[in-house]
């Protein structure tokens, strides 16, 4: 009988001293963001069992404390900076120097709002697009001031992309049809053979 209550207790205490080296090792406190197993959440109550977590997502997360100090952890309130990254596409038909100036004018748009750039440039051609990728950091932990300045970003990029006449690319194909000749009629007005009937 004293095995059974030791084995069915031994839980209990692995639990009980994970709390404990949670208050006395503070690898998190209560308050801060944590990310653990592929996600983030942060902490709201820190138990003598168990650690209840609030996820971005709006859930609450209760796990054991052993289970959560067995996790390789992430302490996201130690954080000086964060790192946000947007993918953008433009169209083909951007002019070449549109594209060699995008950088800089992302550049502008970052340095302006006080965060840090990090990178900018083409990364390939897509489909239907020539894809750019941003890196830049926000100099915060707070994920609420990160989330809102990758927002202004996004518009800034909206409105100064329009102002320059550049185009976001969108999924597109472009059909191809033969004149009873074999001469192809394009989709468009042909400087040499006038509008297509």
């Amino acid at each position: 009988g004293g095995i059974a209550i030791g084995m069915a207790a031994k839980g209990v205490f692995e639990d009980l001293f994970a709390s404990l080296a949670i208050i006395f090792d503070r690898p998190f406190r209560r308050g801060e963001t944590i990310g653990f197993n592929g996600q983030s959440a942060t902490v709201e109550r820190i138990g003598l069992k168990s650690t209840r977590l609030r996820a971005m997502t709006g859930e609450e997360i209760i796990i054991s404390n052993q289970n959560l100090l067995n996790q390789q952890l992430s302490n996201f309130a130690q954080l000086e900076r964060r790192r946000m990254t947007f993918v953008i596409g433009v169209t083909y038909e951007t002019p070449v120097e549109k594209l060699r100036a995008i950088p800089g004018m992302i550049e502008a748009m970052v340095e302006a709002d006080g965060h840090r750039m990090i990178r900018c440039g083409m990364t390939g051609f897509g489909a239907s697009s020539i894809d750019y990728e941003i890196q830049f950091d926000v100099l915060s932990s707070d994920y609420a001031i990160v989330f809102a300045a990758r927002h202004k970003l996004g518009l800034d990029i909206i409105e100064r992309f329009a102002a320059e006449g550049i185009v976001f690319a969108y999924p597109t194909q472009v059909s191809y049809t033969a004149a009873p000749d074999g001469r192809l009629v394009m989709p468009y007005p042909d400087e040499h053979h006038g509008t297509p009937t």
